[in-house]
């Protein structure tokens, strides 16, 4: 997440003139409630969403910073003079990785100051951490071991006008060459970064045009950015909401007045579906491009400094790390090249697990002679037909209230996007018998957190918010 002062200085300003942040009314939360169930601030491991055909579950952030994004830990992750990076920073990343149980985590450092370090540096390899490398013993990956016995893949990639991730090594040329084709924005870096070994994503995609998206021909978009949910310059001129409505919203969660209130749930007071990003989704696929969409943490532990009643800072590595992630479906977890693949063809779903880890999603087509997944492709006359399972939460606390979960599977075809199914299942279907691109959305009424949300329940417990945005079933 870009440093944004202004942002800073509007969440410091909500925080002082929020009454119960200095110590007035607790807006009328029951004294005497029952407390909910405890808060789980880690996740459990994904293995417990289902392997539907064997496909096991991975759970990935895609868009994120370390020191080596000149902005990132409060805008100094560097020693001005020895260069050496913010080791406390970097462990609040690599602790937040293992907390939440993250198999894999896409890097995407800008240029300053990724292009100027080793690529083997990047990796920011400490303890007992260990080099993932290739064929020809040439390092593209580490792993984190965790205390717990899990273990977290890291790959290297930057984020500039185009995101190439899970990069093989840096693109060619001097250091000054490398930052040129890192801020490049045509085709001829999307070939650049290919040829270093990348997966090429657009983040940011609410500031981008569909002609742009024609012209770079990526792998992948954001469909969601966390960054464009929060900053205030970011909602007011792309998404069209308050400005600072964001900050505001999250300045309650700073309140030590309602115990009630759990920070990580603040996530709800602002999200938002990013509608451009989703239109021009939809747009491309409309066009018969073949584009994976996924969600953009943007963690730099820049961006609100503010500790919240949890004694936690408000944008922490493990806070952010903890709301969604990119679940990819890979045949073999233990594959760099296999998650890699999954990522690419898009054989993957964005999940907002702050609503609960969901169990038992499955979207594929069922053929007349084979089962396809999100990602392939079919053809209209293969006698297909697109079977959705909708999600339970995992170990939901039976004394919590009842979410609402909803499931819908849309058509984007040369009209733009139609609703082809929609209920709350078990089980959706429709029929792949027509030309388009078929993705799935499931929303939530997270009534269930309403106990964690103090005098703020009613009104964010009952709103309908993306749960799952599945990637697109192809028929061509």
């Amino acid at each position: 997440m870009a440093s944004t002062p202004r942002g800073i200085l509007l969440f410091g300003c909500a925080v002082a003139l929020a009454p119960a942040a200095c110590g007035g009314d607790d807006g009328g939360a029951a004294p005497d409630a029952a407390p909910p169930p405890a808060w789980h601030r880690d996740l459990p491991p994904a293995s417990v969403m289902g392997a539907p055909r064997g496909l096991q579950p991975q759970r990935g952030i895609i868009h994120l910073h370390s020191p080596y994004s000149h902005d990132a830990c409060d805008g100094a992750p560097r020693d001005g003079t020895t260069g050496a990076v913010d080791e406390a920073c970097l462990a609040d990343l690599r602790a937040a990785l293992c907390t939440t149980r993250i198999d894999y985590a896409a890097l995407s450092d800008h240029d300053d100051t990724m292009a100027d370090e080793d690529f083997a540096t990047l990796f920011s390899m400490r303890g007992d951490d260990t080099a993932v490398t290739d064929g020809d013993g040439n390092q593209i990956g580490s792993r984190i071991h965790c205390d717990d016995g899990h273990t977290v893949l890291v790959t290297v990639g930057g984020e500039n006008p185009i995101m190439p991730i899970m990069l093989d090594h840096h693109v060619a040329g001097t250091i000054q060459e490398r930052h040129d084709t890192y801020n490049a924005d045509t085709p001829a870096a999307v070939a650049a970064f290919r040829a270093a070994g990348a997966t090429v994503w657009i983040a940011h995609t609410e500031q981008r045009t569909t002609p742009e998206l024609v012209t770079l021909q990526p792998d992948g978009i954001e469909v969601y950015q966390l960054h464009a949910n929060l900053d205030p310059g970011i909602r007011a001129d792309y998404l069209g909401l308050p400005a600072a409505g964001a900050i505001t919203a999250v300045a309650e969660f700073a309140d030590t007045g309602d115990a009630a209130l759990e920070p990580d749930v603040a996530l709800l007071s602002f999200l938002e579906p990013n509608t451009p990003s989703l239109d021009r989704w939809d747009e491309v696929l409309a066009m018969g491009m073949h584009v994976a969409g996924s969600g953009g943490t943007d963690a730099h532990q820049n961006a609100l400094p503010v500790i919240l009643r949890d004694g936690e800072r408000g944008d922490s590595y493990r806070r952010m790390l903890r709301w969604f992630g990119n679940i990819a479906l890979v045949t073999d977890a233990g594959d760099p090249a296999a998650i890699e693949d999954a990522v690419r063809r898009g054989r993957m779903y964005l999940a907002f697990e702050l609503f609960g880890t969901p169990v038992g999603f499955d979207a594929r087509a069922v053929c007349a002679t084979a089962t396809a997944e999100m990602g392939d492709t079919v053809g209209p006359g293969d006698g297909c037909t697109l079977e959705v399972d909708v999600p339970t939460i995992y170990q939901l606390d039976p004394s919590l209230p009842a979410p609402v979960i909803e499931a819908r599977i849309l058509r984007i075809d040369a009209g733009g996007p139609t609703e082809v199914a929609r209920g709350a299942g078990p089980t959706l279907a429709t029929p792949l018998d027509a030309a388009g691109a078929y993705r799935v959305e499931v929303t939530i009424q997270p009534r269930h957190l309403g106990p964690y949300l103090g005098h703020l329940g009613t009104d964010l417990a009952d709103r309908v918010v993306p749960w799952i945005y599945g990637n697109p079933v192809y028929v061509e």
